[in-house]
């Protein structure tokens, strides 16, 4: 290997690969698929290989050294690939076997990545020792310079026949399988059931207003998934620390009420038998926890440059640590506290969350996982309504999807939008007639559903253990069609 200007090569390689070429009797282009003549350094072998790809491109067996210069010399190229004389002194020189053009070309290749990978740092520098860059926008400029390189390396074919996928899905069919196992399972019957799933490359909102318990639904559905399904979840806190998130968790998964065991905490010399009870229920949900494969990060005001980051640094990890446990879903909470780039001084927030959004359905699909993200409501949720049945109060009515707050393409960009409804809260007679362990009536609506109807799925929410169920009695909690 030689280098000039810091960036290294390696001729006789180019020029081995380029004359293994010319004396093949029968050409076969997966042995160049993954070059471009961008690939070669020097500028002559450059032409003599666009000419000898774009014969294997038209079909031909063989591209003889004749065969070469002609095409150069009806392309204007001749000189520029050095002359005849060049050609065929590389023919002479390089008697390469067959199985030595794979060799040749996997060095060319790989020297040229290295190049692309050193001229992307100095840009990076460059950039980086510019004091009025915006810092996230230039991370974010780097990361994707040198992922577009880590997906040339891996070779991979975009561009897929569509009448293989359908055979494929035709095989699948015929063997029982319709895809309805495709996605995570969160543990929500009829939620699963309408959405088929948690799915990778999907983006899912789930939105409500503050307080509504949307923090509390997606903890439930984070554990569940990661339980049910073997997979890690990661958790993206941007409001609320990792400790109030893990102990909301334990306090749903052993049903207890937190906030009074704060007031009053158990003592064991004054009421062991409660003592004991708490400590036997906190050690099952532990012991439910320890079977999860959940991580949370409570980083705030992170950026979208950040979260790919993060993101594809556990799903590394995890894949060392639990190769058995693939990454399958990641937990927002929330969207709009997500630092977005400087667009420019004219974009406003509902640009910046439009341009998070998109980011993040693109990270879905790039990492073959579902993004489950939070989002709040507007207000007018709880200003407008019908009037209740005195006809001096107002109901709170339930959410639209125009509700979503700066929602700019938030519904355009989810495969599912789900809304928390609480039609409990405008009763106080219910409130105050209701026993401690009586739960409250909610509503989680399906807003949006890409893939199929949407509908009301009725449930329970428990509000002293931050515990939401699903309705099971079918007489008292049906499907009902969502209508606006």
């Amino acid at each position: 290997m030689s280098e000039r200007s810091g960036l290294p090569y390696d001729l006789e390689a180019e020029r081995a690969l380029l004359g293994g070429l010319m004396l093949a009797y029968e050409l076969d282009p997966e042995q160049i698929r993954h070059l471009e003549p961008d690939d070669f350094f020097a500028a002559d072998n450059r032409e003599i290989f666009r000419v000898i790809a774009e014969a294997i491109e038209s079909g031909v067996d063989s591209i003889p050294s004749l065969a070469v210069v002609d095409r150069l010399r009806q392309s204007g190229a001749l000189q520029a690939a050095g002359g005849a004389e060049n050609v065929d002194r590389i023919v002479e020189e390089q008697m390469v076997p067959k199985a030595g053009i794979e060799e040749a070309a996997d060095v060319v290749r790989r020297l040229s990545q290295l190049r692309q990978l050193i001229t992307t740092a100095r840009e990076i520098i460059e950039t980086a020792q510019d004091k009025s860059v915006d810092l996230d926008s230039a991370v974010e400029r780097a990361e994707n310079a040198v992922l577009a390189i880590r997906e040339r390396r891996s070779g991979e074919n975009p561009m897929r026949s569509m009448v293989t996928i359908s055979k494929n899905l035709a095989e699948r069919m015929a063997k029982g399988d319709w895809g309805t196992d495709r996605g995570l399972r969160t543990g929500f019957e009829r939620l699963d059931h309408q959405l088929g799933g948690f799915c990778p490359g999907h983006v899912i909102i789930l939105a409500a207003r503050p307080g509504g318990g949307k923090t509390s639904l997606a903890l439930t559905m984070a554990a569940r998934s990661a339980a049910l399904n073997q997979c890690g979840v990661a958790f993206f806190s941007l409001e609320m620390p990792g400790e109030e998130l893990v102990e909301r968790l334990l306090a749903s998964l052993a049903r207890l009420n937190m906030h009074g065991l704060k007031r009053e905490p158990p003592l064991p010399n004054k009421d062991p038998e409660q003592y004991y009870r708490v400590m036997s229920q906190l050690s099952d949900a532990l012991a439910q926890l320890d079977q999860c494969t959940l991580e949370v990060d409570d980083s705030p005001g992170i950026s979208l440059a950040d979260l790919r980051q993060r993101v594809r640094r556990y799903k590394r990890n995890l894949a060392k640590e639990h190769p058995d446990r693939p990454l399958g879903l990641i937990v927002i909470d929330y969207l709009q506290l997500m630092k977005a780039p400087n667009l420019g001084s004219g974009a406003n927030r509902e640009q910046q969350v439009a341009y998070i959004s998109k980011g993040l359905k693109a990270l879905a699909k790039e990492e073959e996982l579902c993004v489950l993200a939070l989002a709040q409501l507007n207000r007018g949720v709880e200003k407008e309504g019908a009037l209740s049945d005195d006809g001096k109060t107002k109901k709170k009515r339930e959410p639209v999807l125009s509700d979503l707050r700066e929602s700019g393409s938030i519904e355009q960009d989810a495969d599912a939008v789900l809304a928390v409804h609480h039609p409990d809260d405008d009763d106080d007679e219910a409130d105050a007639n209701r026993a401690p362990g009586d739960p409250n009536n909610a509503v989680l609506l399906l807003l949006k559903n890409r893939h199929g109807p949407r509908k009301r799925i009725k449930m329970n929410f428990f509000r002293p253990w931050t515990l939401f169920t699903e309705q099971v009695d079918p007489e008292t909690s049906p499907e009902a069609p969502v209508v606006h």
